[in-house]
């Protein structure tokens, strides 16, 4: 699998472009150049994107090429500023907006026959327009799809998944869907721990310390290793495949603390991630923050960029691309776990907090491993596991 080695992760943000947002998919102007090369002065390699889905497939069964062009020339754009980049082709639901094209407003975009054929057609073709690009590096087929599958019957996700990204391999490039945290956090979910483990080339995780409820469950003190908690999970879900873990969206915004400073949290939350064993990538949300001309998101969406609308790098940016500085410039070391917890009889490994299989980790479990989560590493998580 391309662009991971054994010597650390990756680091890039969530690209929202600093002049027309993901509105800018249907102008003229040449404003990504001069974002992604901030992006790039940070020390990021790569950036995640999003295709926003009515300017791209404005009829079921037409996508656009200028919206397709548009994208090439942003990934023309990266690669001479020498980022890689994720492509995320289903935005329906995207920073707190349901951006779902009018014609999806009467019929289930997860079942209806036509409805599922006209995402593949938007997918394969998004696909085969960036194949071979050298800044190409994933196709991310959804953004949070999972938020609008809550009345979907079991395996029906999962269905529309498996559709996705087999389109999407015509890339040929590592594929995923970029669920949210509950998968990792509640078996009662239309696309499973299981399935992401299995059907996806790169794990993909959404480690919000606010939306998850670690803020709320165990403190400023301690959720800023909720990225290491869910990593955990879904490393243990996907046992010895060795896929890499990919920590998709991680940030915090300032209107979530109130005693410990933004700057430092998203220290604190940026090298507990870059310690979890297995990881192949963290990239922060977002590069930029919303104009305020543009009305109608909710007040964090406007704050949660390391570069502020005027294009200057904020307090939290500068932090984030010291720490990235330092990372890069050192081998990553895997250090052992700092709880003494003893695994059970019979299983082999560092001291780990034990999941049951089949079930998900309910709030004791969580509490337990947040109690013993040490400063720099937290206790292992493996599925349990019969001992003959």
């Amino acid at each position: 699998m391309p662009h991971f080695d054994q010597l650390g992760a990756r680091f890039g943000v969530n690209y929202l472009p600093r002049e027309n947002w993901w509105y800018a998919w249907a102008e003229d102007d040449d404003t990504f150049a001069e974002d992604l090369h901030q992006i790039a002065a940070l020390g990021f390699d790569h950036v995640r994107v999003q295709c926003l889905w009515p300017l791209f497939q404005p009829n079921p069964s037409w996508v656009s090429p200028r919206a397709l062009r548009r994208l090439v020339h942003l990934l023309d754009r990266a690669a001479e500023n020498g980022l890689d980049v994720c492509v995320t082709v289903l935005d329906g639901w995207l920073s707190g907006f349901d951006f779902r094209p009018c014609w999806l407003a009467d019929v289930d975009p997860f079942t209806d026959p036509e409805a599922v054929d006209a995402a593949e057609l938007l997918v394969g073709a998004v696909a085969r327009a960036v194949e071979g690009h050298p800044a190409l590096w994933c196709v991310d087929v959804a953004n949070e799809p999972n938020v609008l599958m809550r009345h979907l019957k079991a395996g029906e996700g999962e269905a529309w998944a498996a559709r996705m990204l087999g389109a999407a391999r015509a890339a040929a490039v590592p594929v995923t869907v970029g669920v949210d945290h509950v998968p990792w956090m509640s078996d009662d979910v239309p696309i499973g721990r299981a399935f992401l483990a299995g059907a996806c080339d790169l794990i993909p995780v959404h480690a919000w310390p606010y939306f998850t409820g670690a803020l709320a469950r165990v403190g400023e003190e301690r959720a800023w290793a909720i990225p290491d908690y869910l990593s955990q999970v879904a490393r243990a879900t996907a046992g010895a495949a060795g896929k890499p873990l990919w920590i998709q969206e991680v940030g915090v915004s300032p209107l979530w603390l109130a005693d410990v400073a933004v700057e430092d949290f998203a220290e604190r939350m940026l090298r507990r991630a870059a310690a979890i064993p297995g990881l192949g990538a963290v990239t922060w949300w977002a590069s930029h923050d919303i104009s305020r001309r543009f009305t109608g998101f909710d007040e964090l969406e406007y704050g949660l960029g390391l570069i502020d609308a005027e294009g200057r790098t904020k307090p939290v940016g500068a932090r984030v691309a010291e720490v990235v500085a330092e990372l890069r410039d050192r081998p990553r070391v895997r250090t052992a776990a700092e709880t003494a917890m003893v695994p059970p009889s019979g299983q082999a490994g560092e001291p780990a907090i034990v999941l049951p299989t089949g079930r998900a980790p309910d709030i004791d479990f969580a509490e337990e491993w947040f109690a013993h989560m040490g400063a720099t590493v937290g206790p292992a998580i493996e599925l349990e596991r019969s001992v003959s």
